[in-house]
């Protein structure tokens, strides 16, 4: 019996569980009282997400003049709305830490989830895209459901990720289970009440050259064909792998691509050592 997207993302809630201490933060968030020093005594207690949050205070993605060596400083600089995303990306790529990279190539996964984040955030800078909020960690999110996955269908996640030029990876995998891995990456970040809206992109964006979709679905179809184009070069060309109407549509030109891939190619590396993501 095929199994839907959502017993997928079941089925991986209970595997691969997220970290004790991203449920007390995101709790501590939540609330209209929160305060950075609060917030700063806890993660100091947590070794792992108070190296990360100082990596990543200090790497390209904030560009400070000046070396942040405490957590206080960190999330004093970079706020409380940007403190709940880096939260919700330590969260989400912890606990899928422990995944066999015999099973899955979790290199090029992160490489490309990346890659994704990076294109969005600046394409929705540049263009002043509205409704673009959470388009980093949409972008870093949305093929998530392919390490959901990965515990029940190994075989077919492989062979879902061995595309090539024939066809999209998108195809592949509606054809191997009847949708793709982003539909399972939606449901899963559901579960795990993540906000509706990083999610709401994901459920739609690769829908964005049929049906009216929002801007950040729109923007999250445009980069993840993009981080495929960067991850794989000479697979597929920019002309035909991406939709021109949706293009059009965002304002975005070719000259706009080319920032954004350079971008993606400067930044990714520092972002990628920055998350627990190995």
């Amino acid at each position: 019996m095929t199994k839907s997207p959502l017993e997928y993302a079941q089925s991986a809630q209970e595997l691969c569980v997220l970290p004790d201490i991203y449920s007390k933060l995101t709790d501590m968030l939540s609330k209209d009282d929160c305060s950075l020093d609060a917030l700063a005594e806890v993660i100091e207690l947590e070794p792992a997400i108070a190296s990360t949050l100082l990596k990543i205070a200090n790497s390209a993605m904030f560009q400070f003049p000046r070396e942040i060596d405490s957590i206080s400083r960190a999330l004093l600089l970079i706020g409380l709305k940007e403190v709940s995303n880096l939260v919700n990306a330590y969260g989400v790529t912890a606990a899928f830490s422990e995944i066999d990279p015999s099973v899955a190539d979790m290199d090029k996964f992160w490489e490309i989830s990346v890659d994704c984040a990076l294109i969005c955030e600046f394409l929705a800078k540049e263009k002043s895209i509205p409704d673009t909020n959470a388009i980093f960690l949409s972008g870093l999110f949305h093929n998530l459901g392919a390490l959901a996955m990965v515990h029940n269908a190994p075989q077919q996640i492989k062979y879902c990720e061995a595309y090539d030029s024939d066809e999209t990876p998108w195809q592949r995998q509606l054809d191997t289970f009847g949708f793709t891995f982003a539909d399972c990456s939606a449901e899963l970040l559901k579960l795990w009440q993540l906000p509706y809206a990083i999610i709401a992109p994901i459920r739609e964006f690769n829908q964005a050259p049929s049906v009216p979709v929002s801007p950040a679905a729109k923007l999250l179809f445009v980069a993840s064909r993009l981080a495929i184009i960067n991850s794989h070069p000479g697979m597929y060309s920019k002309k035909t792998f991406i939709d021109a109407d949706v293009l059009e549509s965002l304002g975005i030109t070719s000259e706009d691509i080319d920032n954004a891939l350079e971008h993606c190619n400067i930044k990714a590396l520092e972002l990628l050592a920055a998350f627990p993501i190995y």
